[in-house]
């Protein structure tokens, strides 16, 4: 079975970014306990660059464990599924909690595209699970983890770049 060498690079970009997170924390200027708009950025950094690594490598394990090549693509697009499934439930909660406290820095509009960026990733991997895209597994696979890795960099910039009590949201 040829499993795309990309899915090795996503795992590499999302230790990497995962990593460069790690480092802001540390370096923020008050080392006191994280708020509520922290924790809740890094759980989606964390929640999506984590999952994209582990993720990426679950086809490469599941051949060394002898599944059948056709069955290796489907258990991971259903993974994907079942993980963007929980993700996205759990995200939507956050988000709204976040949105009444902090307000000022919670953009709609950037919550909507990414909503819409993980439903196609949903539908994507559905269509796999229903053997709908021919030999285009791989492919929708490493798109669903790249979107993930999209989503933890638009949060790894917000954080950079978005306080509460900043005069825009963004």
């Amino acid at each position: 079975m040829n499993i795309p060498d990309s899915l090795q690079t996503i795992a590499e970009i999302s230790i990497g970014l995962a990593g460069f997170s790690g480092l802001v924390v540390a370096l923020r200027k008050d080392s006191g306990p994280l708020d509520d708009i922290q924790k809740y950025r890094l759980r989606i950094l964390f929640s999506l660059s984590f999952g994209a690594m582990f993720l990426s490598m679950l086809p490469d394990t599941l051949v060394n464990f002898g599944v059948p090549d056709e069955r290796v693509w489907f258990a991971s697009s259903a993974a994907i599924f079942a993980y963007s499934f929980l993700f996205i439930a759990w995200w939507i909660m956050a988000s709204q909690r976040i949105a009444r406290i902090a307000p000022e820095i919670f953009n709609w509009g950037a919550f909507s595209t990414m909503a819409t960026g993980h439903t196609i990733v949903l539908l994507l991997q559905l269509a796999v699970m229903l053997d709908l895209l021919e030999n285009r597994a791989p492919g929708v696979i490493a798109l669903g983890l790249i979107w993930y890795l999209a989503h933890a960099a638009q949060q790894f910039v917000r954080m950079l770049f978005i306080q509460p009590g900043d005069s825009q949201n963004g």
